[in-house]
């Protein structure tokens, strides 16, 4: 066996990329990398079902039909199905507002995916090398990211595989051109219009001549060490994550006293996975951000990309979507509203809106009445029925007991430290127009329970 199928041989069964009885999609557009892939993976599993995918982009139609014609003739050769998918690259980067290069690589995955699905693959095959490695590694260093990005392509991801992505071009030309086989050369890889393309053909060569003759083994060596550091950190962060945080769907809550006390590295990492697991790219400046955030003790907000929120509350950051609109651009503090309830007598109530019970009781007062500290008193007779239940009004006022004159409600739930998303939780009872309590906080003082009271109403709201 030639040593290069051997090596490829080694990552494959060390990785366990492939069996031999497996259903592989590949793709092949005709350049000399992905028709490596087709024979090399035809040689050395030649019992598993294989079928190559020409996907067609629509941006290159005077090439389009030799490379599809070439890839149909050596999928036969190498007993491979062949199929052929269009997919329209201008539309999507006009939707979706990308560039020509995102739009393609999400259209030609979404293709690979279909065909898999449609034969019930067990992978897709895919002919980076390590000379894509070097340019990724470059390209997203770049444009900024993190140990992640820096980490470049993985062998395996998901059901995508890369068993080319040790070996360099040369090597795998040197393989086609030693056993005849063709390939094509896609013109759009010489277009430096493309950033990909200044880095292979502009910025590598500058560095391999001016800096390190062998930089592209350099990046590659450097984004695998990277890899098995940050698979570290990922096992890390899994295991500490769900002890931070209660995930319900579309928010995440993130305790933030014990997220403090964690190395910084794994602070980023829990916000970072956060953010994905919302559907929401961070950036560094956004994750700084998010970590001056939890630290603060006042009632804060960071907006983040995609409409997602992340606020502050109860030593606790909440992540959610205010609105549906991935557009959205208000505060994460929406109230949450309910329904106003007419009470028109005592008796217990059903609050479903704020899965809390409420409990009325009129009895005849007692001096020194034993009562306990999660019930409210009032004097009965300084009332009376129907009582409505509601939220309260922006800029609506009562007499708290105990505390002197009238007070704004708002300011009145500030000075209790709850903060604005939770004050929906705290609804107004109110008497002939007039507020008399805040239930679960306050009375109104204007209802005060004194030494003539005859009846009082005893008032109990718990949560379930």
């Amino acid at each position: 066996m030639l040593p290069l199928l051997k090596r490829i041989q080694n990552i494959i069964g060390s990785s366990s990329l492939l069996q031999n009885d497996s259903v592989v999609v590949l793709g092949v557009s005709g350049g000399s990398d992905s028709v490596a892939l087709l024979h090399i993976l035809s040689e050395l599993f030649p019992s598993t079902k294989r079928i190559a995918v020409y996907v067609d982009h629509g941006l290159r139609p005077n090439e389009t039909p030799t490379e599809k014609t070439l890839v149909q003739k050596l999928a036969d050769r190498c007993s491979a199905s062949f199929e052929y998918v269009a997919v329209d690259v201008r539309d999507k980067m006009k939707k979706e507002d990308c560039s020509l290069e995102e739009a393609a690589r999400i259209l030609r995955y979404q293709a690979l995916e279909k065909v898999c699905l449609k034969h019930q693959g067990n992978a897709i095959a895919v002919g980076h090398t390590a000379n894509d490695q070097a340019e990724e590694v470059l390209l997203r260093l770049i444009r900024g990211t993190g140990v992640t990005g820096l980490s470049g392509m993985n062998l395996q991801h998901g059901k995508v595989i890369r068993p080319l992505l040790k070996e360099t071009k040369d090597t795998l030309r040197s393989y086609l051109q030693e056993h005849h086989i063709p390939f094509c050369q896609d013109s759009s890889n010489d277009n430096t219009r493309f950033l990909r393309n200044r880095i292979r053909l502009q910025l590598l060569p500058i560095l391999e001549h001016d800096y390190n003759a062998s930089i592209q083994q350099t990046l590659t060596q450097t984004a695998e060490i990277l890899s098995d550091e940050d698979t570290l950190l990922a096992e890390l962060t899994n295991t500490i994550l769900p002890k931070l945080t209660t995930i319900e769907p579309e928010k995440i809550t993130l305790s933030t006293q014990p997220f403090t006390k964690q190395p910084i590295a794994i602070q980023r990492r829990i916000l970072d996975t956060i953010c994905w697991k919302l559907d929401s790219k961070p950036s560094f400046v956004k994750i700084q951000s998010l970590l001056k955030l939890a630290t603060t003790t006042e009632q804060k907000e960071v907006h983040l990309s995609a409409g997602l929120r992340a606020v502050t509350f109860n030593n606790s950051i909440l992540f959610h979507r205010p609105s549906k609109a991935k557009g959205y651009r208000g505060s994460g503090y929406i109230p949450n509203t309910f329904s106003p309830l007419t009470l028109l007598e005592p008796g217990t109530y059903q609050l479903r809106e704020l899965n809390s019970t409420l409990i009325l009781r009129r009895i005849p007062f007692v001096p020194n009445m034993p009562h306990s500290p999660d019930e409210q008193l009032m004097d009965a007779e300084k009332l009376c029925f129907p009582l409505l239940l509601r939220q309260y009004k922006k800029g609506e006022t009562f007499y708290p007991l105990g505390a002197p004159g009238k007070k704004k409600i708002s300011r009145f739930l500030s000075d209790q430290k709850i903060p604005a998303i939770e004050r929906h939780r705290y609804p107004l009872l109110v008497s002939n127009n007039r507020p008399i309590a805040i239930v679960g906080l306050r009375v109104d003082h204007r209802v005060k329970v004194t030494k003539s009271t005859k009846y009082v109403l005893i008032l109990r709201f718990s949560s379930y």
